[in-house]
C-alpha cells in the first residue's frame, strides 16, 4: 500500500478540504451543539493533516476522517468524564486536617448528618458526592434539573452549618 511522499502534502490538503463539508453534520451528531460541532471539525482537519504520512491512497479519505473525529469525541468525552465535578469555592466545606482517626471521625459526622436531611435531598446529594453530573441525577430520579441543583444545593447548606 503506497503512502503519500511529501511533494503530494498539497494534494491531500485540498482532498482534505473537499471533505471537509461532510464533516459538519456528522460532528452535529456527536456533540449536538454548533459552536462544539466547529471545534471538532477543526480538531479533525489538524489532526488529518498532521498525520498525512499515515494516510493511505487506497484509503477512503472521508471515512479516515469520520474516524479521526469519532476517536477525538471519545477520547474528549471519556476525559471530561474522569474529571471530579468542582464544588464552588463558596459552597466548599472546609474541613480541618487532623489525623488520620480524627479524619474517619469527621467522615463518619459528615455522613450521619448526611443521613440526618430530608430524604429528598439525600439521594442527589449522596449521587453528588459520588462523581454523578447534575444530568445524570436528574435522568436517575426523574426530577427537573433545576430540582436536583436546589436539592443539592440546600444539602450543603444544611451539611455546612450543622458542621460549623
Amino acid at each position: 500500500m503506497p503512502k503519500l511522499s511529501s511533494m503530494q502534502k498539497d494534494v491531500f490538503s485540498s482532498l482534505i478540504a473537499k471533505q471537509s463539508r461532510y464533516l459538519k453534520p456528522h460532528a452535529m451528531k456527536y456533540t449536538k451543539d454548533e459552536d462544539d460541532a466547529k471545534d471538532l471539525i477543526q480538531d479533525t482537519l489538524l489532526r488529518a493533516l498532521s498525520n498525512y504520512e499515515k494516510f493511505r491512497e487506497d484509503t477512503n479519505i472521508r471515512g479516515w476522517l469520520f474516524i479521526i473525529m469519532r476517536n477525538l469525541f471519545v477520547n474528549k468525552y471519556r476525559k471530561d468524564r474522569i474529571r471530579t465535578t468542582s464544588i464552588d469555592s463558596e459552597e466548599a466545606i472546609q474541613l480541618p486536617s487532623y489525623n488520620t482517626a480524627d479524619s474517619y471521625l469527621n467522615i463518619k459526622q459528615i455522613y450521619n448528618v448526611i443521613e440526618s436531611l430530608p430524604k429528598q435531598h439525600q439521594k442527589p446529594l449522596k449521587m453528588h458526592i459520588e462523581g454523578f453530573k447534575y444530568e445524570e441525577i436528574n435522568r436517575n430520579l426523574a426530577c427537573p434539573i433545576g430540582t436536583v441543583k436546589n436539592r443539592i444545593h440546600l444539602a450543603r447548606k444544611r451539611l455546612k452549618t450543622a458542621l460549623a
